[in-house]
């Protein structure tokens, strides 16, 4: 008999990030994150992996950044008493150093401001990074005497915002409207911090070199409309001088590499299928970008999932090679660009390959292997062989339902897609179904485990989920749906809603639900505007009016126009076309709106238009507003508030099962 997953199951699972080699490649340390209920956060622990051996080194709470110092020694960001919890609140980053060898651990220096230590570069000094307002630097300028009248003024400072740009904040990040990501040296001995960029200057990519000689960074002066275009630039830490490598805009930048001396870049011109247009390589001579190898792939996993915390390394050089993880269908490839320019398949990997790195001159992943939480696995003769066991007790003698796919046939493309079966399964009874549609919308479902999916199917549900038009994996042409929004996309859900319907007669037709967030959350209000074909729905962190979505949120003012091909005064009737509020009264599906106020990708006034019209036309309808959460709710929200999230969809669902 197999035990059910449970609501809060997740509450047990353990997600790998920060997976990274030391400087030699011959071990490599990762933290692992668990929710922890009562105090409503996450806690890590860092982990060391060495002659394929895991072992635990030190829990650092609610921490997770660290960098190597070298093979024996670990800097960590952590607060480890009272006295740092309060000196973080009063603006410090407070630094620890953990000897491997000895297991000591002892306090290593504070910067004055919020910061993280992206490199060691030797001789007592890091590379810093900090994000900045220009008041904010008076944190590291001014005399520490002057401090507690600073953080006042700061405080006086935190009751508005000063806005003259944007995007003015951003989904995570909280207002960001003047400030700007930085770079500077610290000098540990000397206990002096020496900013490398300008004071208006954000930074975007930084990789320093393997002499730690250079500094290599993308960014741009900041201006009062965002750019979506980068320039590249060195810093040479012996000389002190920045030199301008590229100065054109032409590129959105996504990748920098240094290979065998050269720059390589993965970059875009955006020109064929704009925004979501996929990288090419390029190589910088003579301040040109010049076409290295043409691509026109993803190179990261766009496989989506509710059972990561953190990020790991998707690309990295090793010996004149770059390696990278490219999203094709329903899973991921790693994938090498050689020395020869030549691209090619490593290994296909049967789910989502979440991080690689070397060791020992093998390669080393974190993944999602079938329908397994994170682990990491050691790739061997185009095999891999599972390394940790970390999540093997909370999934013991779990029902995990197996994806079945099922693909609809059309004229011109496919649309995959799965379906899990739900617990105890007997052929003997019909079910209610579920179809969850992913966001993005390029992003893509694959074979991997998806907590809430998982749930409903041992709640006794069949849970559908597919990839139409839109969807990443099949190269620009498939993904391309600018100006087509609730058009082909629908057509190919609806298409494949009814091959799962022929197929599965054990669905129960008047128990068939929908949900799905952000892009997801746009289909489901699309889709209750558009058919009553669904008994109820749940929409997430969605849009609803291309019109208002442009100026609120952080993304808007660029991807608004993109994807609906007009500007909301010029083509005010081609946006409203492409939204679900155009739409909202035909609306008679009881529909469950769950939306966060920090929402700042999707912002709740979203949800509180398309629910007032159906609320005022007596629709059945709630809202469920989720205070203090973000767009990352449903995947990394505190742990109390996405057990009752949820709980919400599901008990709306069930509420209408009669």
């Amino acid at each position: 008999m197999m035990n059910q997953i449970k609501l809060d199951t997740f509450l047990d699972y353990k997600y790998i990030s920060n997976f990274r080699s030391n400087k030699k490649q011959t071990q490599a340390l990762f933290t692992v994150g668990k929710a922890q209920l009562e105090k409503n956060e996450y806690h890590y622990d860092l982990y060391v992996l060495n002659n394929d051996r895991i072992r635990k080194l030190i829990s650092l709470k609610e921490d997770s950044a660290y960098l190597w110092i070298n093979d024996e020694e670990v800097l960590i960001s952590m607060k480890k008493n009272k006295t740092d919890k309060k000196k973080s609140k009063d603006k410090y980053s407070i630094f620890y150093k953990y000897n491997l060898l000895t297991k000591g651990i002892e306090k290593a220096f504070e910067l004055p401001m919020p910061a993280s230590v992206l490199k060691y570069l030797g001789n007592h000094k890091y590379l810093v990074q900090s994000q900045l307002s220009s008041f904010e630097h008076h944190l590291y300028l001014d005399k520490k005497e002057n401090r507690k009248q600073l953080l006042k003024q700061m405080k006086e400072k935190s009751l508005y915002e000063d806005i003259n740009e944007i995007p003015f904040y951003g989904n995570g990040q909280g207002f960001t409207a003047n400030k700007r990501k930085q770079l500077f040296i610290y000098d540990e001995e000397k206990d002096i911090l020496d900013l490398i960029v300008d004071p208006d200057f954000n930074v975007g990519k930084v990789v320093v070199s393997d002499d730690l000689k250079h500094v290599y960074y993308t960014g741009k002066q900041a201006k009062q409309v965002r750019s979506l275009t980068t320039h590249i630039y060195v810093y040479h830490l012996d000389s002190k001088i920045t030199e301008i490598l590229y100065h054109e805009d032409h590129y959105a930048i996504n990748e920098l590499f240094i290979l065998d001396h050269k720059i390589i870049v993965a970059a875009s011109d955006m020109k064929t299928y704009g925004l979501n247009q996929d990288d090419d390589f390029y190589e910088l001579k003579d301040k040109k970008l010049v076409l290295y190898q043409t691509y026109g792939l993803s190179m990261s996993t766009s496989i989506g999932t509710d059972v990561r915390l953190g990020g790991n390394k998707q690309a990295l050089v090793y010996k004149n090679n770059i390696y990278f993880v490219k999203t094709e269908d329903d899973h991921t490839n790693l994938m090498v660009l050689d020395e020869n320019k030549l691209i090619k398949t490593v290994y296909e990997m049967n789910g989502s390959i979440d991080g690689i790195e070397i060791i020992d001159g093998e390669i080393y992943i974190v993944g999602l292997y079938r329908q397994k939480l994170h682990e990491i696995y050691k790739f061997q003769l185009d095999k891999i062989r599972q390394l940790s066991r970390l999540n093997q007790k909370v999934m013991k003698d779990k029902y995990v339902a197996k994806p079945k796919p099922m693909v609809y046939k059309d004229k011109t493309h496919n649309v995959k897609g799965f379906v899990l079966y739900p617990k105890d399964f007997d052929p003997k009874y019909s079910y209610p179904a579920i179809l969850d549609i992913h966001g993005g919308p390029k992003t893509a479902y694959g074979k991997v485990f998806y907590h809430e999916m998982q749930y409903w199917a041992n709640q006794g549900y069949f849970v559908c989920f597919a990839n139409p038009r839109g969807s990443d994996g099949k190269g620009d042409d498939f993904a391309d749906i600018r100006g087509k929004y609730g058009t082909i996309d629908y057509e190919d859900l609806m298409n494949f809603v009814d091959l799962v319907s022929h197929k599965i007669e054990h669905i129960d037709q008047n128990r068939f639900y929908v949900t799905g967030g952000s892009y997801g959350g746009f289909m489901t209000n699309w889709i209750v505007g558009h058919t009553n074909r669904f008994k109820a729905a749940a929409t997430q962190r969605s849009i609803s009016n291309w019109l208002s979505f442009h100026g609120t949120s952080d993304i808007g003012f660029y991807f608004s126009k993109d994807q609906t091909g007009g500007h909301p005064n010029i083509n005010t009737e081609l946006l409203w076309e492409q939204s679900p509020m155009k739409y909202a009264l035909n609306v008679e599906t009881p529909l469950l709106f769950i939306h966060s106020d920090e929402d700042y990708r999707c912002p709740i006034e979203q949800a509180m238009q398309f629910y007032t019209i159906i609320k005022e036309k007596g629709v059945d309808t709630k809202f469920v507003w989720f205070k203090g959460e973000t767009h990352e709710l449903s995947r990394s929200g505190k742990p109390q508030a996405r057990i009752k999230r949820l709980k919400e969809i599901t008990d709306w669902f069930e509420t209408h099962k009669s």
